[in-house]
């Protein structure tokens, strides 16, 4: 990960290190319902109160100005991160472990931060209006809650466009048994990046201006845009470029092996509406786990993922080398560019023009143990996935979600009891993909070809549902509470395409 060097203070964040001063020491959990001034935690010196724990990690939410894409003739503009670095802090725990995190709201606007596909308690969720109050500006909140789970995650924002603006960052949560041990573990952090404002994203689509998201120094090359196998990829907000691990593809990072060594790399897509294609020139990827849920390894050429998912891959380095490892922006001239490499000496190797036949699809997803869901009411929510292009407005199941850019939202709650096996169909009605990501809790994925009772289908919090296509999945409501349910294009989440899944109570019980 890395900081932009126009910063006059460089933030090197450690667990267990970051409460030096007393703005940083930690608060309560009480402060989880509403917030707690900053000024109001007790100084050094002070007795703090019973029960009173050290965060692992403290994250500091700040304004900063940067140009990560190194652009020409580009301005740097306004970004808000996590600690002051791009992505922000790698958060790392051990299964088993407490999660505590304390986040402190330095900016001069409300924030949250949600926890991308973790089994947390509703309150903890970070959802603004649906799982909590925002973290008003001088405030603080105390995230805590057990670890249930293991493998990779994220964390972002979940207010107005933050994310785009570079609040987001690694999450790994180790487990106690290794099913795949590696000699070394990587995270490939993917980003895409708009050198201007992203809240005039939206306005300009409506307006009809020409590739929005474009800025000063930004190239756009029509004849090199990443397409699927000759196929347009069609996309509505133009980023300048892509980051891996925060870094351009012209100075993009090296991930160090050896021959003979087997290399874990967990790619996370945590763009605001990219999707990528992902390869490794010289080798193939056995793929090994899922929106962190295992899977059957089996190997690929390349894979694409939209935003908000994860894959897993192993890499077995044979020989001396280097390799470039491309991600390459779907529907964009761009990639994130990165090396792995074991002789600094060596001439990098790099991707045919063209990807490997092998390209996972959800298909090839098998779980290595029966996913069959207990027995319950079956509950069965159909929702079409929409858009009105003139209004640029999106929707699932006709209506649309309550968001900064929806001027008449209709959505109705989708009710759900304890118990229920809940299933979701969704036909895809719009030209583009959508990555339809739910809160809160681990679905089964039915890929086309195979039905609701098929044993071993894979668990995902993240599936992508792409034009004319019907994506179908399900799960078990077995953590009540009230939880987000939308699209990870954080501009469709915004114009309308989310809805929230209430648990209920039956008259009676």
């Amino acid at each position: 990960m890395t900081n932009d060097s126009s910063s006059s203070e460089v933030s090197t964040p450690t667990r267990r290190g970051l409460i030096a001063a007393a703005s940083l020491l930690p608060l309560g959990a009480t402060a989880l319902a509403a917030g707690m001034k900053i000024e109001e935690v007790p100084s050094p010196g002070q007795t703090r109160p019973p029960g009173q724990v050290e965060p692992d990690y403290v994250l500091n939410i700040v304004n900063k100005t940067m140009n990560p894409l190194q652009t020409k003739g580009g301005d740097p503009y306004p970004a808000i991160l996590a600690n002051d670095l791009l992505p922000g802090t790698e958060l790392r725990f051990k299964e088993g472990d407490n999660f505590r995190v304390l986040v402190n709201n330095r900016l001069m606007e409300p924030t949250t931060v949600h926890w991308h596909g973790m089994l947390v308690p509703n309150l903890q969720d970070g959802v603004p209006d649906i799982t909590q109050a925002p973290i008003e500006p001088g405030n603080s909140i105390f995230y805590e809650f057990p670890i249930r789970q293991n493998g990779t995650y994220w964390y972002h924002s979940h207010v107005g466009l933050q994310e785009q603006q570079g609040l987001a960052g690694p999450m790994i949560i180790e487990p106690l048994v290794e099913r795949h041990p590696v000699d070394r573990d990587y995270v490939v952090f993917l980003q895409d990046w708009i050198n201007t404002s992203p809240y005039q994203m939206i306005p300009d689509i409506r307006n009809g201006v020409a590739r929005p998201g474009q800025g000063a120094g930004d190239v756009w090359q029509s004849s090199k845009v990443h397409q699927l196998d000759g196929k347009p990829w069609d996309v509505d907000v133009y980023p300048a470029g892509m980051l891996m691990n925060g870094m351009p593809r012209q100075s993009g990072p090296t991930f160090d092996a050896k021959p003979g060594e087997r290399i874990r790399l967990r790619i996370i897509d945590g763009a605001t509406s990219s999707f990528f294609r992902v390869q490794l020139a010289g080798h193939q990827m056995t793929v090994i786990a899922a929106d962190s849920q295992p899977c059957v390894p089996f190997k690929v050429d390349n894979f694409i993922l939209g935003p908000g998912e994860r894959y897993d891959v192993l890499i077995d380095v044979k020989e001396e080398g280097a390799w470039e490892l491309q991600a390459a922006g779907m529907g964009t001239p761009h990639s994130a560019i990165g090396t792995i490499r074991t002789n600094k000496n060596k001439k990098m190797a790099q991707p045919n023009s063209t990807f490997g036949k092998k390209l996972l699809t959800y298909d090839m997803l098998s779980s290595p143990y029966e996913t069959t869901l207990p027995e319950g009411p079956i509950k069965t929510f159909t929702l079409d996935l929409a858009g009105d292009m003139k209004r640029y407005l999106w929707s699932m199941g006709g209506e649309y979600f309550k968001e900064a850019f929806v001027p008449n939202p209709d959505a109705s709650l989708l009710e759900i009891e304890s118990g229920d096996r809940v299933r979701v169909i969704m036909p895809n009605k719009s030209r583009m993909a959508h990555p339809m990501h739910l809160h809160g809790h681990f679905y089964r994925v039915v890929p086309k070809g195979f039905d609701w009772d098929s044993p071993n289908l894979p668990m995902k919090d993240t599936v992508v549902s792409y034009p004319g296509e019907t994506t179908r999945f399900e799960f078990t409501a077995d953590n009540p509470g009230n939880w987000f349910f939308h699209c990870h294009n954080l501009y469709h989440l915004a114009s309308g395409m989310a809805r929230e899944f209430r648990y209920t109570v039956s008259e009676g019980v």
